[in-house]
């Protein structure tokens, strides 16, 4: 299927005629003048101005030919509407509040206004769109992440015979320098002093199981006592809290790899003991029965504690007690650099972390201490000098 078209005569002007060809086969009729004379003073002039006007036609076919054929008038907003439908049974479902967000937070507010249909958005556009954020104060990994929804709404419009090309196939949006993530880690006497700086706080439990077992936000909050066998020492990792419009409970890891079973250090096993008496007596206080699905990380009365609250919580316990500021799930990163730092292998810490590849552990979660970098040139002090 291709666009088509002729030239024909109206009040003595040359009209250029076209047909588009829909998803489905049909055509579509659109014509536009050229305000080219068909007659000119002389032979030569006529002739000229034939061939001026065919080149418009020509051009004109190019441009609907990229643009507009096989269905691609179809509104843009719409189109994305029915791919995040579409995405709504295929991922996860605090992946599609994610894409929810981006979508009516930065996406929606941007093209509305424009009214415009698949086959009008050019790469120019989606440029204006990047840098807009850029100004706007969205970090470059946000936009790639934008990104993700225009390229798959446009990449299912190609696939499916509505566009002949993606716009956002050649933008390639790369992290300013310096911008690349490198999560902070504390050293074992900050880390000491942090587990003092939150003793009988409500977010203890969270701190603990982030430092000891390098367990992310919604892990921590997600953790249950029926995951905890005290008396194998294990922990099965299984269940996560994420909280977005709604606060959402599921048995459900980050990835596959994440769904993992750990030991317990000898430390934390004895601070989960001490966490389950105070929270028998909460419940003969309260007059509560126990519940296998009661979570370690919890109030007194029983309720949840929400991981927006951990990390509020976190930072001002930084601030008030002057500890270097990080972010919660920089315990994660600190657990698994003390690992490395001890001598353990970037296979153990990846398994332990639950990392699907061990990629991801060398590049963001392992900070080389000081003394383990002097120690590297000692060796090669040995080895070459």
């Amino acid at each position: 299927m291709r666009v088509t078209g002729s030239l024909q005569e109206k009040n003595g002007v040359y009209q250029m005629v076209v047909r588009v060809p829909d998803l489905y086969g049909a055509n579509k009729q659109k014509s536009k003048s050229t305000k080219i004379k068909v007659k000119g003073k002389n032979q030569r002039e006529t002739t000229a101005n034939k061939r001026k006007a065919e080149l418009m036609l020509a051009e004109w076919m190019d441009e609907l030919s990229r643009s507009e054929c096989f269905g691609s008038d179809r509104d843009l907003i719409a189109a994305i509407e029915d791919w995040l439908k579409q995405k709504k049974k295929a991922v996860r479902e605090d992946t599609f509040e994610s894409y929810s967000n981006m979508y009516r937070n930065h996406i929606k507010p941007f093209f509305a206004p424009k009214k415009l249909r698949l086959g009008d958005v050019t790469p120019r556009i989606i440029m204006t769109y990047v840098r807009e954020k850029e100004d706007a104060g969205q970090s470059r990994r946000s936009i790639r992440h934008h990104m993700v929804i225009l390229n798959g709404v446009f990449s299912e419009a190609v696939m499916m015979g509505e566009l002949l090309y993606n716009p956002c196939t050649n933008i390639k949006i790369k992290a300013k320098n310096g911008e690349r993530f490198v999560g902070t880690a504390y050293d074992v006497p900050t880390a000491k002093k942090l587990l003092d700086a939150v003793k009988d706080d409500p977010i203890e439990p969270a701190v603990q199981l982030a430092l000891y077992l390098g367990l992310r936000r919604s892990e921590a909050c997600g953790l249950r006592w029926k995951d905890v066998d005290m008396e194998s020492g294990l922990v099965h990792i299984r269940n996560t809290i994420v909280c977005f419009s709604e606060v959402r409970e599921k048995e459900q890891t980050k990835t596959h790899a994440s769904r993992r079973d750990l030991y317990l250090p000898n430390a934390l096993k004895a601070y989960l003991q001490t966490v389950w008496k105070k929270q028998e007596a909460d419940r003969d206080l309260t007059g509560r029965e126990y519940s296998e699905d009661e979570h370690i990380c919890q109030w007194p009365d029983g309720s949840i504690l929400l991981p927006d609250y951990v990390s509020r919580r976190f930072a001002k316990i930084l601030k008030k007690n002057k500890l270097p500021k990080i972010r919660f799930h920089d315990l994660r990163h600190t657990a698994g650099s003390l690992l490395v730092n001890s001598g353990h292998t970037i296979k153990q810490v990846q398994e332990f972390l639950g990392h699907e590849n061990a990629s991801t552990t060398l590049d963001i979660y392992t900070h080389i201490s000081s003394d383990n970098k002097k120690d590297t040139a000692l060796a090669m002090d040995k080895l070459l000098a």
